[in-house]
């Protein structure tokens, strides 16, 4: 077998099957070490598409997430027009929908700083929401359930008093 680093087309299989399992930090490293490849171009070219995807989904912070798009816009500015597969001009319109909603329908076509940390906030907020939602559904169960046992107890106390009421009467 021929090592990675001498065959390019073989080392991109290794990135695009590391990617594909999840293994993102060993397909950055890889996609980043081809996509310098000028022996190649077309390999250099479809490593750096695999290096924006691969920075896209591992981004954490504002910050990367710019870094990741930044790379998308470069790698879109390098593709050639008329490819024989897909083309990725097709989803960079998609990308800036993921500013938060109510931005303007003529957004650039990589995301603002401002637009990455609102959508990073209201993120942190959806997610303590569900959190908080989670904690007053428990609640609710656990005041269910002693509600239950509270009406299970008042209908005992109930029936021992009409048994009660009926031996009063008895005596009487």
């Amino acid at each position: 077998m021929v090592p990675p680093d001498k065959d390019p087309r073989s080392a991109y299989i290794l990135a695009v099957d590391s990617y594909l399992a999840g293994q993102y930090e060993k397909a950055t490293s890889i996609f980043q070490r081809l996509s310098g490849n000028s022996s190649d171009p077309v390999v250099a070219r479809k490593a750096y598409y695999g290096l924006a995807c691969a920075r896209l989904a591992t981004a954490k912070t504002p910050v990367e997430l710019h870094e990741a798009l930044s790379l998308w816009n470069t790698w879109v500015q390098m593709t050639p027009e008329g490819l024989p597969s897909e083309d990725p001009r097709l989803i960079t319109p998609l990308l800036p929908r993921l500013a938060p909603s109510g931005s303007s329908v003529e957004s650039p076509p990589m995301l603002t700083d401002e637009e990455i940390d609102r959508e990073l906030a209201r993120t942190k907020r959806l997610a303590g929401c569900q959190e908080e939602t989670g904690k007053v559904r428990e609640a609710l169960r656990k005041k269910t359930a002693e509600a239950e046992a509270l009406r299970s107890q008042l209908n005992a106390l109930e029936r021992l008093h009409q048994e009660i009421s009926i031996k009063k009467k008895g005596l009487e």
